[in-house]
């Protein structure tokens, strides 16, 4: 497989993976606070173990649909653009996600790096893969 095409493989995966994990994220949100709105009044940390659970499952989710995405779509040898996803998801673009309703432009931004560190990572792995581990290439 092609650098590039690996790349645009790894990318594209990272950013229906993103878009999955934020649109869990969000709904998850929606549910919770529908379901704790009685109770907010009476108790202000009504639906903390819900939300903590939510941003759990959000994390798991990304990585997870990432690896599963790029199973499928035939690129292998990914662990170093799941590891580096999974760290930029977690640090940076969940908290962003979470705190704030980002505007159009800015999810664009954000799944613009999800995309970019895993396809970077993913081509740093390629490059440092042994030829001897490397995927053979099919001819059909």
């Amino acid at each position: 497989m092609t650098y590039l095409v690996r790349a645009a493989k790894t990318a594209s995966v990272a950013a229906a993976a993103t878009l999955v994990a934020w649109w869990l994220i969000h709904g998850t949100y929606a549910l919770i606070d529908h379901a704790t709105e009685a109770d907010s009044a009476r108790n202000p940390l009504a639906g903390v173990p819900y939300y903590l659970a939510a941003n759990a499952v959000g994390v798991v989710c990304q990585p997870f649909a990432l690896w599963a995405g790029a199973r499928l779509a035939g690129v292998r040898g990914n662990h170093l653009a799941i590891v580096i996803s999974t760290f930029v998801w977690a640090t940076m673009t969940t908290g962003h996600i979470v705190d704030s309703a980002p505007g159009p432009w800015e999810a664009v931004l954000w799944v613009a790096v999800q995309s970019a560190a895993a396809a970077a990572a993913s081509l740093l792995q390629a490059r440092l893969m042994p030829a001897s581990t490397q995927p053979k290439a099919r001819s059909f």
